[in-house]
């Protein structure tokens, strides 16, 4: 199995053979990978069937990889930075992630191809299941991972159609697999015990979505995959957001539909979404202590650092002067 990397013109760039075996997958080990073209700073962990993986990718040009065929490993990509789009194999979906998103891949390490768009500081955070782990987790864990399991094993396609948002939990989690502190069995123990959460809570926000296609006949597939069109329209400029009206006719939706959609798919406002996305987004740059408070602040899309403050401290009970 190989990847090939081509630029924009087509031109391959480069051949990495074998790179992405399951042997090659699942292990424990920190990587450094730096070619012309990009910079990847991996740093992964494997035990017991389960992987976990977090990837720091400078990107220097738009790349289109394309992999042969793959094994599945059933996973997930959290997106917490930057953006990519991939089509995995045996798909018909193309998915087009923003930072914040995340979805579950049958293999999401070796998609069939995938856009890696020029950018700093690309984030992923990579979840794997050994496939006798995933269906050994899958046997009584619910509905959703029944199916996928079922899907996986029939040879039938099972990746959800829509990217979900990275809700609170997810990043709360994250962040705890990102700041690990323990060592040995210890740590086995503890990314162990995040992955399964995030993946429960994976199951969890895909059951609701579910469930609220099912009950609630004002709000149809299409609604919601529009309401999804809205959430990017709203982060594509965070320094010049959209009005709710703008935002309405640009995806096709009257805006009583809009909001409501948008506070049940995201049990957020639209706006209220947008201001945790912009606090959010202001507590990564001050934990890298690489810009000031002011600066932050309108990286963040706040027009004054008073207001930025103030807005700050209410959500996140203290004040970024003091974020260390």
């Amino acid at each position: 199995m190989a990847n090939t990397f081509r630029n924009s013109t087509g031109e391959v760039l480069y051949v990495e053979e074998n790179s992405m075996r399951l042997p090659e997958i699942m292990q424990t080990t920190d990587r450094q990978l730096r070619l012309p073209f990009w910079d990847i700073d991996l740093q992964q962990h494997y035990c017991d069937g389960i992987h976990v993986a977090h990837c720091n990718i400078t990107v220097r040009e738009d790349l289109y990889v394309t992999s042969g065929p793959d094994a599945p490993v059933p996973g997930m990509v959290f997106v917490q930075q930057g953006r990519i789009t991939a089509t995995g194999h045996n798909s018909r979906v193309t998915h087009s992630f923003a930072q914040g998103q995340h979805n579950f891949f049958r293999n999401p390490y070796n998609p069939q191809s995938s856009v890696f768009y020029e950018q700093q500081n690309l984030q992923l955070l990579l979840v794997g299941f050994a496939p006798e782990r995933f269906l050994q987790l899958a046997e009584n864990a619910g509905p959703v991972l029944y199916q996928v399991a079922d899907n996986m094993v029939a040879g039938r396609e099972w990746e959800h159609k829509e990217n979900l948002p990275v809700t609170r939990q997810m990043q709360s989690v994250i962040h705890d697999i990102n700041t690990c502190r323990f060592q040995g069995k210890m740590k086995d123990l503890y990314l162990q015990t995040k992955a399964l959460e995030l993946l429960l809570l994976r199951c969890e926000q895909q059951e609701l979505q579910q469930q609220l296609v099912r009950k609630n006949i004002k709000l149809s597939e299409t609604d919601i995959r529009k309401i999804h069109a809205a959430r990017e329209c709203l982060l594509a400029d965070i320094h010049h957001p959209p009005s709710l009206g703008q935002l309405a006719r640009q995806t096709g939706l009257n805006e009583f539909k809009l909001k409501a959609g948008f506070r049940k798919v995201f049990d957020n406002s639209v706006f209220g979404y947008l201001r945790a996305y912009r606090l959010d987004m202001a507590w990564q740059l001050l934990k890298k202590k690489e810009l000031s408070v002011t600066a932050v602040a309108y990286e963040a899309g706040y027009t004054t650092v008073q207001h930025f403050s103030k807005e700050f401290s209410k959500h996140f009970g203290v004040s970024p002067s003091r974020i260390d």
